[in-house]
């Protein structure tokens, strides 16, 4: 894993989302009626938020890839790559639909015993498991279709990071979504004002520069492994 070239990645997916926003936010100065420059904040409240998501999406992802080239082995992994790298075992595992096969036409409806047979099947898979190659599977990027703080707080703890490392900009975070989903969905009619927006966008490219500082720290110093 070259973190170098990670590291640069990461940063121009920054960039070039941040130019975008200040090249769309100057176009403003273009506008003279502030009654138009207030709509005109609606769309750049839309564009925002899309590079919000894309950004922190893409950013994890990218850890997720980079944690994957490395092929560790489970029990070299820190307890929360290991339980992500085991998502499908685990759905597997709470199959309630899944009977014993010993018994599965002689006790069809015996919920405690099939829930028995699976943890049993568990402990038998335990050892191998460990040895097995911790593959994290995207879906652990979960965005839920809007990326709300509770649900980047939810990514972010399942990957072992701190989740509550952006706390001080939820609120602005909320608002920035409710005014996008009030757009899309047509009830924010309303414009913004500059206060607004601006409190907005720098909270956004914030929380952004929160989380590429977390994955590059965490790429650094190896905090995806378990300790010694």
């Amino acid at each position: 894993m070259n973190i170098v070239d990670i590291r640069a990645q990461m940063e121009e997916e920054l960039t070039w989302r941040q130019n975008e926003i200040r090249f769309l936010r100057n176009q403003l100065s273009y506008i003279s009626a502030d009654q138009d420059k207030k709509r005109y904040r609606k769309s750049l409240v839309v564009m925002l938020y899309a590079h919000f998501e894309g950004f922190c999406k893409t950013v994890l992802l990218i850890y997720v890839d980079a944690i994957n080239h490395l092929r560790i082995k489970r029990n070299e992994a820190n307890p929360y790559i290991k339980t992500a790298s085991l998502a499908d075992v685990f759905k597997a595992y709470a199959n309630l639909d899944k009977k014993c096969a010993l018994f599965k036409h002689a006790l069809p409806q015996d919920e405690k015993l099939h829930l028995f047979s699976r943890q049993v099947d568990f402990v038998n898979m335990i050892d191998a498991l460990w040895q097995e190659t911790a593959e994290i599977p995207e879906s652990v990027i979960d965005t839920e279709s809007n990326l709300k703080p509770v649900v980047l707080r939810k990514i972010l703890f399942r990957l072992g990071f701190p989740y509550d490392c952006f706390a001080g900009y939820e609120g602005k975070i909320n608002f920035l979504l409710e005014k996008r989903n009030s757009i899309a969905h047509g009830s924010g009619k309303e414009g913004l004002e500059e206060k607004e927006y601006s409190e907005v966008e720098t909270a956004s490219f914030a929380v952004m520069e929160k989380i590429l500082k977390l994955v590059i720290e965490a790429l650094e110093n190896k905090t995806y492994l378990s300790v010694v």
